[in-house]
C-alpha cells in the first residue's frame, strides 16, 4: 500500500475533472463516493463496495446510471472496477494515485480524451 495525502490526491482529481471535457456532475459525485469509502478504509489497495450505499452518497436513484458513470470512471482510468457478481460478495475497486510518494503528479496518470470510434458494422456506405 501506497502512502496517499488526501489533500493532494483530491486537489490531482479535481484538477484532472476540469481538464478532462469528458467528465460531467455525475462522475464527480461518484468518484467522491468512492473516495470517502477509500479514506473511511484508511486509502487499502482495493476497497470493497456496496452498491447501495455508493449511490446513495453520490445521490444517485437509477442503477443503470450509476452504471454508466462507474464504466466511465473505469474506462479513462480514473479507477479500477472489479466487479463481483455473487449477492453476498461486495464488487471491488482500486482508486488510481495520481501522485508519487513525493507528492509529485503523475504524468499521463490519466489518458487524453481521444476520438470516439465507431464499430464498422454502423458504416454507411454508398452503393453506386
Amino acid at each position: 500500500m501506497e502512502k496517499v495525502n488526501y489533500i493532494v490526491q483530491l486537489n490531482a482529481a479535481f484538477e484532472l475533472f476540469n481538464n478532462d471535457n469528458r467528465i460531467k456532475q455525475g462522475h464527480i459525485t461518484l468518484y467522491l463516493a468512492f473516495f470517502q469509502k477509500w479514506n473511511r478504509e484508511f486509502f487499502k489497495g482495493t476497497i470493497t463496495i456496496n452498491r447501495e450505499w455508493i449511490m446513495e452518497k453520490a445521490k444517485f436513484k437509477s442503477k443503470t446510471t450509476y452504471h454508466n458513470y462507474l464504466k466511465d470512471l473505469n474506462d479513462w482510468g480514473y479507477l479500477c472496477y472489479y466487479p463481483s457478481y455473487h449477492p453476498a460478495q461486495g464488487s471491488k475497486v482500486q482508486m488510481s494515485i495520481f501522485f508519487d510518494s513525493d507528492g509529485q503528479k503523475l504524468a499521463n496518470s490519466v489518458p487524453e480524451p481521444g476520438q470516439n470510434l465507431v464499430p464498422y458494422y454502423k458504416h454507411k456506405t454508398l452503393e453506386a
